[in-house]
Protein backbone atom coordinates (compact mmCIF):
# COMPACT_ATOMS: atom_id res chain seq x y z
CA UNK A 1 0.00 0.00 0.00
CA UNK A 2 1.39 3.39 -1.20
CA UNK A 3 1.64 6.64 1.06
CA UNK A 4 -1.70 8.14 -0.56
CA UNK A 5 -3.46 4.63 0.00
CA UNK A 6 -2.90 4.52 3.31
CA UNK A 7 -3.54 8.25 4.05
CA UNK A 8 -6.91 7.87 2.28
CA UNK A 9 -7.70 4.54 3.96
CA UNK A 10 -6.25 5.91 7.37
CA UNK A 11 -8.56 9.17 6.89
CA UNK A 12 -11.66 6.97 6.00
CA UNK A 13 -11.06 5.19 9.01
CA UNK A 14 -11.56 7.76 11.49
CA UNK A 15 -14.73 9.18 9.67
CA UNK A 16 -16.14 5.66 10.43
CA UNK A 17 -14.50 5.38 14.11
CA UNK A 18 -16.95 9.18 14.96
CA UNK A 19 -20.32 9.42 15.44
CA UNK A 20 -21.98 11.05 12.67
CA UNK A 21 -22.23 14.83 12.55
CA UNK A 22 -20.67 15.43 15.73
CA UNK A 23 -17.95 17.86 15.61
CA UNK A 24 -14.96 15.19 15.53
CA UNK A 25 -16.72 13.66 12.50
CA UNK A 26 -17.32 16.91 10.72
CA UNK A 27 -13.52 17.58 11.09
CA UNK A 28 -12.24 14.33 10.02
CA UNK A 29 -14.96 14.21 6.88
CA UNK A 30 -13.40 17.87 6.05
CA UNK A 31 -10.11 16.38 5.85
CA UNK A 32 -11.03 13.14 4.05
CA UNK A 33 -12.83 15.33 1.35
CA UNK A 34 -9.74 17.88 1.04
CA UNK A 35 -7.75 14.82 -0.25
CA UNK A 36 -10.69 13.20 -2.85
CA UNK A 37 -10.38 16.42 -3.98
CA UNK A 38 -6.73 15.90 -5.23
CA UNK A 39 -7.60 12.23 -6.44
CA UNK A 40 -6.36 11.37 -10.00
CA UNK A 41 -8.81 10.69 -12.35
CA UNK A 42 -11.97 12.29 -10.37
CA UNK A 43 -14.64 12.88 -13.19
CA UNK A 44 -14.57 16.39 -14.46
CA UNK A 45 -16.64 18.55 -16.50
CA UNK A 46 -16.41 22.26 -18.09
CA UNK A 47 -20.00 23.00 -17.22
CA UNK A 48 -20.63 26.06 -15.15
CA UNK A 49 -22.67 24.08 -12.75
CA UNK A 50 -20.25 21.00 -12.18
CA UNK A 51 -19.71 22.82 -8.62
CA UNK A 52 -23.15 21.96 -7.61
CA UNK A 53 -23.06 18.76 -8.76
CA UNK A 54 -19.39 18.15 -6.76
CA UNK A 55 -21.46 19.39 -3.85
CA UNK A 56 -23.97 17.16 -4.31
CA UNK A 57 -21.18 14.48 -4.75
CA UNK A 58 -19.60 15.39 -1.80
CA UNK A 59 -22.66 15.12 0.27
CA UNK A 60 -23.42 11.74 -0.82
CA UNK A 61 -19.98 11.00 0.23
CA UNK A 62 -20.27 11.78 3.72
CA UNK A 63 -23.48 9.86 4.30
CA UNK A 64 -22.30 6.92 2.39
CA UNK A 65 -18.44 6.31 2.84
CA UNK A 66 -19.57 3.76 5.74
CA UNK A 67 -20.68 1.03 2.93
CA UNK A 68 -17.31 1.63 0.67
CA UNK A 69 -15.35 -0.95 0.28
CA UNK A 70 -12.30 -1.04 -2.54
CA UNK A 71 -12.59 -3.38 -5.17
CA UNK A 72 -8.67 -4.41 -5.48
CA UNK A 73 -5.49 -3.89 -3.89
CA UNK A 74 -5.47 0.21 -4.32
CA UNK A 75 -7.92 2.17 -2.34
CA UNK A 76 -6.92 5.24 -4.36
CA UNK A 77 -8.54 3.56 -7.69
CA UNK A 78 -11.08 1.61 -6.08
CA UNK A 79 -12.34 5.39 -4.28
CA UNK A 80 -12.17 7.12 -7.17
CA UNK A 81 -14.27 4.41 -9.41
CA UNK A 82 -17.10 4.55 -6.34
CA UNK A 83 -16.51 7.86 -6.17
CA UNK A 84 -16.93 8.43 -10.14
CA UNK A 85 -19.98 6.24 -10.30
CA UNK A 86 -21.96 8.42 -8.77
CA UNK A 87 -20.45 11.45 -9.82
CA UNK A 88 -20.62 10.67 -13.49
CA UNK A 89 -24.73 10.34 -13.64
CA UNK A 90 -24.48 14.05 -11.45
CA UNK A 91 -23.05 15.11 -14.33
CA UNK A 92 -25.01 13.96 -16.52
CA UNK A 93 -27.96 15.37 -14.93
CA UNK A 94 -26.64 18.97 -15.84
CA UNK A 95 -27.35 18.61 -19.91
CA UNK A 96 -30.93 17.61 -18.70
CA UNK A 97 -33.41 20.73 -19.63
CA UNK A 98 -34.97 22.52 -16.92
CA UNK A 99 -38.33 23.44 -16.53
CA UNK A 100 -38.63 26.88 -16.50
CA UNK A 101 -41.57 27.34 -14.14
CA UNK A 102 -41.69 25.64 -10.69
CA UNK A 103 -44.50 23.18 -10.00
CA UNK A 104 -47.25 24.25 -8.27
CA UNK A 105 -49.62 23.01 -5.59
CA UNK A 106 -52.71 24.24 -7.24
CA UNK A 107 -51.76 23.72 -10.59
CA UNK A 108 -55.19 22.14 -11.93
CA UNK A 109 -54.42 18.45 -13.18
CA UNK A 110 -56.91 16.24 -15.31
CA UNK A 111 -58.39 13.13 -13.44
CA UNK A 112 -61.64 10.94 -14.05
CA UNK A 113 -63.15 12.97 -11.66
CA UNK A 114 -62.43 16.20 -13.50
CA UNK A 115 -59.97 18.54 -12.64
CA UNK A 116 -58.20 18.57 -9.36
CA UNK A 117 -55.20 19.88 -7.79
CA UNK A 118 -51.56 18.16 -7.43
CA UNK A 119 -52.62 19.33 -3.47
CA UNK A 120 -55.46 17.26 -3.71
CA UNK A 121 -53.54 14.20 -4.64
CA UNK A 122 -51.25 13.92 -1.95
CA UNK A 123 -52.11 11.27 0.98
CA UNK A 124 -53.09 12.49 3.95
CA UNK A 125 -51.24 15.72 3.21
CA UNK A 126 -51.51 18.70 6.01
CA UNK A 127 -49.48 22.14 6.59
CA UNK A 128 -46.83 20.52 9.07
CA UNK A 129 -46.37 17.95 6.63
CA UNK A 130 -44.86 20.31 4.42
CA UNK A 131 -43.59 22.54 6.95
CA UNK A 132 -40.97 19.01 7.94
CA UNK A 133 -40.51 18.64 4.04
CA UNK A 134 -39.23 22.58 4.13
CA UNK A 135 -37.54 22.08 7.94
CA UNK A 136 -35.81 19.06 5.87
CA UNK A 137 -34.71 20.74 2.79
CA UNK A 138 -33.39 24.21 4.74
CA UNK A 139 -31.27 21.41 7.57
CA UNK A 140 -29.60 19.80 4.35
CA UNK A 141 -29.23 22.79 2.89
CA UNK A 142 -27.37 24.67 5.43
CA UNK A 143 -25.50 21.30 6.73
CA UNK A 144 -24.12 21.68 2.84
CA UNK A 145 -22.73 25.48 3.33
CA UNK A 146 -21.34 24.61 6.79
CA UNK A 147 -19.26 21.68 5.15
CA UNK A 148 -18.69 24.28 2.14
CA UNK A 149 -17.54 27.41 4.64
CA UNK A 150 -15.69 24.54 6.20
CA UNK A 151 -13.46 23.47 2.67
CA UNK A 152 -13.00 27.13 2.07
CA UNK A 153 -11.40 28.02 5.44
CA UNK A 154 -8.88 25.26 4.90
CA UNK A 155 -8.00 26.45 1.33
CA UNK A 156 -8.55 30.40 1.30
CA UNK A 157 -8.79 30.20 -2.24
CA UNK A 158 -8.49 34.35 -3.06
CA UNK A 159 -6.21 34.65 0.04
CA UNK A 160 -8.91 36.59 1.66
CA UNK A 161 -8.17 35.03 4.67
CA UNK A 162 -5.25 34.38 5.19
CA UNK A 163 -4.13 38.40 4.28
CA UNK A 164 -5.81 39.97 6.52
CA UNK A 165 -4.22 40.08 9.75
CA UNK A 166 -3.48 41.84 12.70
CA UNK A 167 -0.98 45.12 12.93
CA UNK A 168 1.01 43.30 15.91
CA UNK A 169 1.66 39.56 14.06
CA UNK A 170 0.86 38.30 10.46
CA UNK A 171 0.61 35.30 12.07
CA UNK A 172 -3.03 36.21 13.86
CA UNK A 173 -4.35 36.14 10.41
CA UNK A 174 -8.88 35.16 9.30
CA UNK A 175 -7.62 31.67 8.02
CA UNK A 176 -5.21 31.08 11.48
CA UNK A 177 -7.92 32.67 13.53
CA UNK A 178 -10.82 30.14 12.06
CA UNK A 179 -8.82 27.21 12.02
CA UNK A 180 -8.54 27.23 15.75
CA UNK A 181 -12.01 28.68 16.25
CA UNK A 182 -13.73 27.84 13.56
CA UNK A 183 -12.57 23.97 12.39
CA UNK A 184 -11.04 22.90 15.82
CA UNK A 185 -13.31 21.04 18.40
CA UNK A 186 -14.03 22.20 20.85
CA UNK A 187 -12.67 25.47 20.05
CA UNK A 188 -9.60 27.48 21.43
CA UNK A 189 -9.87 30.00 23.49
CA UNK A 190 -8.92 33.44 22.51
CA UNK A 191 -6.67 33.45 26.07
CA UNK A 192 -4.93 30.49 24.82
CA UNK A 193 -4.57 32.16 20.94
CA UNK A 194 -3.05 35.26 22.43
CA UNK A 195 -0.75 33.65 24.81
CA UNK A 196 0.65 30.66 22.45
CA UNK A 197 1.28 34.19 19.48
CA UNK A 198 2.71 36.38 22.51
CA UNK A 199 0.66 39.18 21.65
CA UNK A 200 -2.28 40.61 24.04
CA UNK A 201 -5.64 39.01 24.07
CA UNK A 202 -7.76 42.16 23.25
CA UNK A 203 -5.92 42.17 19.68
CA UNK A 204 -6.56 38.82 19.09
CA UNK A 205 -10.55 39.15 20.55
CA UNK A 206 -10.48 42.43 18.30
CA UNK A 207 -9.35 41.24 14.95
CA UNK A 208 -11.54 38.29 15.10
CA UNK A 209 -14.91 39.97 16.23
CA UNK A 210 -13.75 43.30 13.56
CA UNK A 211 -12.27 41.82 10.77
CA UNK A 212 -12.69 38.33 10.51
CA UNK A 213 -16.51 37.30 12.10
CA UNK A 214 -17.19 39.52 9.13
CA UNK A 215 -15.62 38.23 6.35
CA UNK A 216 -16.25 34.83 7.22
CA UNK A 217 -20.38 36.01 7.40
CA UNK A 218 -20.11 37.64 3.95
CA UNK A 219 -18.27 33.99 2.32
CA UNK A 220 -21.08 31.75 3.53
CA UNK A 221 -23.27 34.18 2.05
CA UNK A 222 -21.69 34.01 -0.69
CA UNK A 223 -21.94 30.40 -0.66
CA UNK A 224 -26.18 30.60 -0.09
CA UNK A 225 -26.57 31.28 3.70
CA UNK A 226 -29.51 33.72 4.68
CA UNK A 227 -29.02 35.29 8.16
CA UNK A 228 -31.92 33.52 9.36
CA UNK A 229 -30.39 30.23 8.98
CA UNK A 230 -28.05 28.77 11.61
CA UNK A 231 -24.99 27.92 10.53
Amino acid sequence: MDDLDQRLNTLITEVRQQPPNSGKWRFSMHRLLLEIQQLPGLAKSSHPDYPAALNRTFEWISKNISRFEPYSGSVVESLVKWINSYLYRRIQDLSLPKKNAPLSLDAPIASDFGEITLLDKLPNFTLSGLNGLIENSQRETTQRIGLELELYIEQDPEGKLKNSYSGSSVQCNCQFLSQRRVLKEPPDKIADIARELSIPRTTVNSHWKRKCEPILQKIAEDLGYKKEQSL
